[in-house]
């Protein structure tokens, strides 16, 4: 037996390596690094102000709307170049990718959307309630018969064309550096400056409005579109549909009776994002799952272990 022991080598077994963690698909990560918030934001603001100042210089006077919409693209294309700069051809795929409808959250960012709208529309119906406006049933039909082609329009360059910056790009960096709820309070409050020079512009509806209850309705609104986003799994065209849809409803509202972002507005606005902000603990949807500050794990390191012969 000791002979045995003495002469047998000892042999050594690799226990199978763990399989590597996937990577995760930057086109769903909700949460990330930071690094390029900055110049995009820049880029945005430098984009879009110009523009809502040039604009209006060549139609001396006239309709904003041109002005307005061309603006309007400044997160976009703030998104797009800054990400093309810091992550190349594939980053800038993976940010269009966004669109995808693939997987991504079912109903549930549909249902928030729908729970934002009824508010809106409730804030129009309580002054008809009250008696403090009147609807003219012509009007109304009128306007119903049109919201299709305005849903659209406003989707692709009346404000659903701003998503892809401030929900695509923005978003995800600031939640990769502050919790949800703060991340989103902060966007809405950057939302509310970036159309500041609209305030000064004759004939836009921010004209007609004050900054501090705008700045509320925008940071509302936020809130519930970063749940929107998160409840999407990154998804873009989610919060393209609730951005779309919001407008419509807003603007249905101020042409049928007036006051927009007055206090019922305001108030409702508030009261779902306070209440999806309370359900969710602040969270917004956000999982871990859609982290991608988290890296993948790399398959550990063989361990050798000695496997000696029975005696």
């Amino acid at each position: 037996m000791f002979l045995g022991m003495a002469t047998e080598t000892p042999s050594f077994r690799p226990h199978p390596s763990a399989p590597a963690a996937p990577s995760p698909d930057p086109s769903r990560t909700t949460a990330v690094d930071p690094r390029g918030l900055a110049a995009f934001l820049v880029v945005a603001f430098a984009f879009s102000w110009t523009a809502w100042w040039l604009v209006p210089r060549f139609l001396d006077g006239g309709d904003p709307t041109p002005a307005v919409l061309v603006g309007g693209f400044g997160p976009m294309v703030a998104a797009i170049l800054v990400t093309a700069l810091t992550r190349g051809r594939s980053g800038v795929a993976a940010l269009f990718r966004r669109h995808s409808l693939r997987r991504r959250g079912g109903a549930w960012p549909y249902v928030i959307t729908a729970l934002i709208v009824l508010a809106i529309a409730g804030s129009a119906a309580l002054p008809v309630y009250l008696g403090t406006a009147e609807v003219e049933e012509a009007a109304l039909r009128a306007a119903l018969l049109g919201v299709p082609v305005q849903f659209l329009l406003i989707a692709l360059v009346g404000g659903g064309n701003e998503e892809l910056g401030w929900r695509g790009f923005a978003l995800p960096r600031l939640q990769g550096a502050l919790p949800p709820l703060a991340a989103n309070v902060t966007l809405g409050a950057v939302w509310a400056v970036w159309h500041a020079p609209l305030f000064e512009m004759a004939g836009t509806i921010q004209s007609e409005v004050h900054f501090p209850a705008y700045a509320l309705l925008c940071v509302g609104l936020t809130v519930v579109m970063g749940h929107v986003f998160n409840s999407a799994r990154g998804g873009v065209l989610a919060a393209v549909v609730a951005h779309a849809a919001v407008n419509v409803v807003s603007g249905l509202k101020g042409m049928l009776v007036g006051d927009p972002a007055g206090m019922f507005e305001v108030t409702a606005v508030l009261a779902v994002a306070v209440f999806l902000a309370l359900v969710t603990r602040g969270r917004l949807g956000l999982r871990p799952a859609d982290d991608g500050r988290t890296p993948s794990a790399g398959a550990p390191a063989t361990v050798a272990e000695p496997v000696t012969a029975g005696a």
